[in-house]
């Protein structure tokens, strides 16, 4: 059996590529080595897309979901309506890759996000 390592997902043994995230696959018996680590905020979505995409530049592999919205935490990119909020977007990183992709949200986005502390 082989597990990728980035979302977890277990495969078939002769799988080498995560049909998920395109990671390579690690063996079942292979320590585990990252798992995923929510690093900040971001309050608009322009930003969190942003965001996502000078990750995706610098090789950093990054989920963001949208705690925003009317239906709150399934993920839609809306903001609320019936409140005077704004959107909020949560990064979660690798925990093998927090320190580089907190250095580049810092030079991406500045004052744009929020480092979770």
């Amino acid at each position: 059996m082989a597990y990728c390592p980035a979302c977890k997902a277990e495969w078939s043994a002769e799988t080498e590529q995560c049909p998920i995230c395109g990671r390579e696959m690690a063996e079942d018996n292979e320590e585990k080595e990252d798992n995923w680590v929510l690093i900040g905020s971001i309050e608009d979505k322009l930003s969190a897309d942003f965001a996502r995409e000078t990750l995706t530049v610098y090789e950093i592999p990054a989920v963001i979901v949208s705690k925003s919205g009317f239906f709150g935490d399934i993920g839609l990119p809306l903001h609320s309506f019936y409140s005077g909020k704004t959107g909020r977007f949560e990064v979660s990183v690798l925990s093998s890759q927090v320190e580089e992709a907190v250095d580049v949200l810092n030079m991406a986005l500045g004052e744009k996000w929020q480092r979770k502390e």
